[in-house]
């Protein structure tokens, strides 16, 4: 029953394709702190010198195999991939992190070695829902497309043809009930995802995908809104101010209050998102990094 709610709602509400924004996505492949990031870690060397998809799995699965996810990790390190592989990097029964951390890993070191990518937040429709997830989306230069790639599951999705979706792509699937697939290798830690584990997880960004919330610039550690604008794609009309603040509000009442939620929720209050099309989430970088003057 709930899939179809899930899958019902995407269907009902589809995200917009027409009108005018500013929005102009950029990609930061050269930021000083990438070269410190590659001396430390063996990126370069996981990447491997393929094409971008194989380079862009190779780090999946390096990230899957050395950091572990724990969904109440408490954020307290500063969110870049430099810090939270010296935290987390090698000490997977120990000090594991969430979705949102290993997503921002996984993005820099895609950025670090070249690739365009961008980490995700996929979010839920219903306010009264305490959960999220974060994954990366990557340009793949010789499918001339988007890709997502989950580091939590050490997944992608495809459609029955075989076609590596992007999150559009995912999201149209699932609201027409097409079927999908996750790839062979995806499991949780170190627990390859039985059948049961990929049906309840289909189900699951099936409730997720209801809108998308990013960045304009993606670069090294800029994940918050006074150094980069918060960009969000939903459906028209769904008002994502009222239901984030509504969502915190829900979270302190079912989870408990504390300083930083509550500053959570006022920068949530004074927060200014902008919006973008389907068209602008999903355009080719090599157009999106040209100004919108000279477009």
């Amino acid at each position: 029953m709930s899939y179809d709610i899930y899958t019902g709602l995407l269907k009902a509400f589809p995200l917009p394709t027409e009108g005018k924004t500013d929005i102009c996505f950029t990609y930061d492949n050269s930021n000083a702190q990438f070269a410190a990031l590659k001396s430390i870690y063996p990126i370069e060397a996981a990447a491997g010198d393929g094409e971008d998809f194989a380079r862009a799995l190779n780090l999946l699965h390096w990230v899957s195999e050395n950091v572990w996810h724990k969904g109440n990790y408490d954020n307290h390190v500063p969110c870049n991939a430099l810090d939270l592989l010296n935290y987390a990097y090698g000490n997977k029964k120990r000090n594991r992190i969430n979705c949102l951390a290993l997503s921002s890993i996984l993005t820099e070191c895609l950025l670090a070695v070249g690739l365009k990518a961008r980490r995700v937040g996929i979010m839920p429709c219903s306010p009264y829902d305490g959960d999220n997830h974060v994954v990366s989306h990557v340009f793949i230069n010789e499918m001339n497309k988007w890709v997502m790639l989950d580091p939590t599951y050490n997944a992608y999705f495809t459609n029955k043809q075989g076609e590596v979706l992007s999150l559009l792509e995912l999201r149209d699937c699932l609201a027409n009930q097409d079927s999908v697939f996750f790839n062979a290798e995806a499991k949780y830690h170190n627990r390859t995802l039985n059948e049961k584990s990929r049906t309840a997880n289909i189900k699951y960004f099936a409730k997720n995908l209801y809108y998308f919330a990013t960045f304009e610039n993606s670069s090294f550690g800029k994940y918050t809104s006074a150094e980069n604008r918060p960009v969000l794609l939903s459906p028209q009309g769904y008002d994502t101010k009222k239901a984030r603040i509504a969502n915190i509000e829900y979270r302190i009442k079912k989870y408990g209050d504390g300083p930083d939620v509550q500053s959570w929720l006022e920068r949530a209050k004074q927060e200014k998102h902008c919006h973008c099309t389907a068209v602008d989430f999903e355009q080719s970088p090599n157009i999106a990094e040209i100004s919108p003057s000279a477009r």
